[in-house]
């Protein structure tokens, strides 16, 4: 009787370690899931935050057709919108260069990278403006490649599907009843490094 008592008791033991392990096991298991999902989250953010810093450094928030312009606006009314003094001013045209941060898309008085950055030109006729020139430079053409993909899901997204032509991608839209176009070009082949070329323009004006 004691030898079956005893026996007993052993294999309780035993079952009860063996449970408490295969716990531990699925505990063990289940928090490293969620750490890497949670890691997996962050990651997502992360670079759903930077895909949506490179736009809006490029293109503003998407309330005017360009940063805080629209095509017509006066040579003043243009001059001060930007926070930052002009590379070149004149009553025909004023150009800026930026650095491309798109953790801190504020940050215009940054050192200029010479390899990374970007550079606009607004263009006036009788002082209205009429067309806008963005350069973009990025260090290589596969770098280009990525940020033409972005900037064009994003004009399409807002102005519908685009229309190739000479190697651009055209977006035809309105503004107050006058025509105006977007187009989109990669240049790369003609640097040693990435460039695309966005321009808005308009006949309209």
């Amino acid at each position: 009787m004691r030898n079956n008592s005893t026996n007993k008791k052993s294999l309780r033991k035993i079952v009860s370690g063996l449970l408490a392990g295969v716990l531990l096991v699925f505990i063990y298991s289940s928090c490293n899931n969620s750490t890497n999902n949670s890691n997996s989250v962050s990651d997502n953010n992360l670079k759903g935050a930077q895909k949506k810093g490179l736009i809006k450094l490029l293109l503003g928030n998407g309330q005017n057709l360009f940063r805080s312009v629209n095509l017509g606006l006066g040579y003043k009314v243009v001059l001060g919108l930007e926070r930052k003094i002009p590379d070149e001013n004149d009553t025909d045209d004023v150009s800026y260069t930026f650095p491309i941060d798109t953790l801190q898309p504020d940050s215009i008085n940054e050192p200029i990278d010479s390899v990374n950055y970007f550079k606009i030109t607004y263009y006036f006729d009788r002082e209205k403006l009429n067309e806008i020139d963005e350069d973009i430079y990025l260090e290589t053409d596969s770098n280009a490649a990525i940020v033409l993909d972005r900037l064009t899901e994003y004009l399409s997204s807002k102005y519908g599907d685009y229309v190739s032509q000479n190697d651009s991608r055209i977006w035809n839209l309105s503004h107050k009843g006058k025509k105006e176009w977007v187009s989109l070009s990669d240049q790369s082949e003609e640097y040693d490094n990435g460039k695309l070329q966005l321009v808005f323009y308009s006949e309209d004006i």
